[in-house]
């Protein structure tokens, strides 16, 4: 009899505890006025939330609002269990559309015009409300879906020393500030990204994103491309559980987060993946045909072996387990839009 009891007394327990967890999860909300010189048309609106607010925040992960796919990845109980784990502050960033005409009524995607000083000012105003000093000068990790993404890039390069990972997700805009046009420098390519693109986008296509990649990827940056064969201008959510995965990778070989020191992943372990691709009928905004995958490999990075000429590189991963995710990521089908689990 004691045995039989002891099972619903547990998973009792186990209920209790996780209702306690999640009840500690709080939500903040600030607001940050432009500047006269800054190219943003109105208040900037945040939303915080802080998953174990009796710990100390490592870190914040800025989630760019860009539509209910990448929306509802900030709430999605997946990222809110991921944050728990690793003690991180999930940040959404609104809509903060600049005021001038070839903004397009879209967000000035170069953060010196008035979004990073803005996002750094809200940051110091949630450390204030919250009483987490420490976010005023938390590490960083960005997430952003189409034009966002040179916006994450950009953010990168200006302030690489807090950044602690990226995820660029079909990375595009207009010009001048598309992703061909980010420059980063030494220190800030040695931050690791994740760039997703899908093989069905006519906006911002494959063949911009990945030749940001390469550019970088050449020069030893510690970065991983996925393409999502099929999937149009859309879909981040598909990879979420890749994205969690990539990052957990990236973070522990990082430990520890609260550290200020210099970091730098070491690339000389983990697993390089490799792809076949062929040009599909679709093109993008720029009138550049996208590319979908036909083959893909992964090689471990201590017994590496030549390819052939029409192998192309998607990057470094931090174990085999992420690695093989990649692999059977790359090589399915995908359709727009998954439910979110």
């Amino acid at each position: 009899m004691g045995k039989t009891l002891r099972i619903p007394l547990l998973s009792a327990l186990i209920l209790l505890l996780s209702a306690v967890s999640i009840a500690q999860t709080v939500r903040f909300e600030t607001s940050v006025a432009p500047l006269p010189d800054e190219d943003i048309a109105s208040d900037c609106h945040y939303e915080l939330t802080i998953p174990i607010p009796t710990r100390q925040v490592t870190a914040v992960w800025v989630i760019f609002d860009r539509g209910h796919d990448v929306h509802d990845l900030y709430s999605d109980k997946a990222v809110l269990a991921f944050a728990r784990r690793f003690q991180i502050a999930l940040l959404l960033h609104g809509h903060c559309p600049g005021k001038r005409a070839e903004d397009h009524k879209d967000m000035n995607m170069d953060p010196s015009k008035g979004l990073g000083r803005a996002l750094s000012a809200a940051l110091t105003q949630f450390a204030s409300t919250t009483r987490h000093r420490e976010l005023a000068s938390a590490r960083l990790i960005f997430l952003g879906f189409s034009g966002a993404g040179p916006l994450c890039a950009r953010l990168v390069g200006s302030v690489h020393n807090r950044v602690l990972a990226a995820v660029l997700s079909s990375p595009g805009h207009y010009e001048p500030l598309g992703i061909d046009t980010v420059e980063q420098n030494t220190d800030s390519l040695m931050v690791p990204e994740l760039i997703i693109a899908g093989s069905a986008d006519n906006v911002s296509g494959t063949a911009r994103p990945y030749s940001y990649f390469r550019k970088y990827r050449d020069r030893g940056a510690p970065w991983a491309f996925i393409v999502q064969n099929g999937s149009p201008h859309c879909c981040t959510g598909n990879a979420k559980n890749l994205i969690l995965h990539w990052l957990e990778g990236v973070l522990k070989g990082q430990q520890p987060l609260e550290s200020d020191a210099p970091r730098k992943l070491d690339q000389s372990a983990g697993w390089l993946a490799f792809f076949k691709t062929h040009q599909t009928e679709t093109r993008d905004s720029f009138g550049l045909k996208t590319f979908e995958v036909t083959g893909a490999t992964i090689q471990n990075v201590q017994f590496k072996k030549d390819l052939p000429q029409d192998w192309d590189p998607a990057g470094w991963l931090p174990n085999h387990a992420i690695a093989k995710e990649w692999l059977a990521f790359v090589e399915q089908k995908h359709h727009p839009i998954l439910p979110l689990q």
